[in-house]
């Protein structure tokens, strides 16, 4: 089987999921990304550029004789075209394999649900760019199923996280750690919206359930999620107590303010709100480091309080039905593993003393 965005939180899971599952992997992203991980994994590491004409032959050449083709390449929810030519790359390369096509797509082409829980089937209104660009790519891949005789499997998972990751809840771990070692206690909200989580391992033993039977689930989507969405609160709560950082107390939330202040966060310009503050994290972790960090310092970025501004949760019966049952059921548990293993690596700053 092929897997492109291999260097990714996603993509290297994938890798590290279906070789363990008896699958021979090619590991695929663009020239210089880290394939530690997938080559780790014993796949086989190759350099393509999917979103050039020269990338997308190579990955044909590297897809043929694959009995599936995973895509989880995304260059990022600002580089539609280039998503939008990433996913044609890889679709033609499954056409000339003749091997169906696993997608990994996001929940945040819902936006923000309607109905909850959030089935497969709700209308499809994203709110941020990343689901703008995610929505765009599943209309191709569905496009390309119905005109030219795709086999199509879409996967949307949850907020996301995992070992490797360097945003999303990454970055608010970090910054609990960050907070601990200075000795600050943070506040935390009171209870806030209801959010849905997924350890990327979880979405990876998806795949591989779903990729084994792709043929037969030929134009299904399907939700990845944990058993157990969390408010607001003690989402937060748990992210503090893995990262080792004290409560201060909680503060009052209401959805409309805190809409609105997410409107005036996002259209800020980057220098008045969030280049600084990146800045001032970007300081700290070297600090933690005693100037020589392991990895780049994490970026907060308004995707991802977009993703905790609203009610957030999804049905995952159709996938239940296949036989999964999450490794991680609640992100408490998950976000402590994580934090510990991060630790263990050298890639989260120490607890103080």
């Amino acid at each position: 089987m092929v897997v492109t965005g291999a260097a990714g939180l996603i993509g290297s899971h994938l890798c590290e999921a279906f070789a363990q599952a008896g699958w021979e992997v090619r590991a695929l992203d663009r020239p210089g990304s880290d394939l530690d991980a997938a080559r780790a994994a014993g796949a086989q590491a190759v350099e393509v550029e999917l979103a050039h004409p020269e990338g997308a032959l190579a990955a044909a050449e590297a897809a043929r004789g694959a009995q599936l083709v995973a895509h989880a390449a995304f260059p990022g929810a600002e580089a539609r075209e280039e998503a939008l030519a990433s996913v044609r790359g890889a679709m033609a390369a499954a056409l000339q394999a003749g091997a169906p096509m696993l997608l990994l797509s996001s929940c945040t082409v819902y936006g923000r649900p309607r109905n909850l829980p959030c089935e497969e089937g709700e209308v499809k209104l994203p709110v941020d760019a990343h689901g703008e660009t995610r929505w765009a790519v599943e209309r191709e891949a569905f496009l390309w199923r119905r005109r030219r005789g795709l086999e199509l499997v879409v996967l949307r998972p949850a907020l996301t996280y995992g070992p490797r990751q360097r945003r999303g809840m990454a970055v608010a771990l970090a910054a609990a750690a960050l907070a601990a070692r200075l000795g600050r206690s943070l506040y935390v909200p009171r209870r806030g919206p209801v959010v849905h989580m997924v350890h990327a391992q979880d979405v990876a033993r998806a795949a591989v359930l779903v990729g084994s039977e792709a043929r037969k689930l030929d134009g299904r989507a399907f939700n990845v999620a944990d058993d157990v969405p969390l408010p607001l609160e003690e989402l937060a709560r748990a992210v503090l107590q893995a990262a080792g950082a004290k409560e201060a107390g909680r503060v009052p939330y209401s959805p409309a303010p805190a809409r609105a202040l997410l409107f005036v966060a996002r259209h800020l310009p980057w220098w008045v709100f969030w280049g600084p503050l990146n800045k001032r994290l970007a300081r700290g972790w070297r600090r933690a480091f005693e100037g020589r960090p392991p990895l780049a310092p994490p970026r907060l970025e308004p995707d991802l309080l977009e993703q905790l501004s609203a009610d957030r949760w999804y049905d995952t019966q159709r996938l239940r039905a296949l036989g999964f049952s999450p490794r991680f059921p609640s992100a408490v548990e998950g976000l402590q593993q994580l934090a510990l293993e991060s630790r263990t690596r050298g890639l989260l700053p120490a607890p103080p003393p």
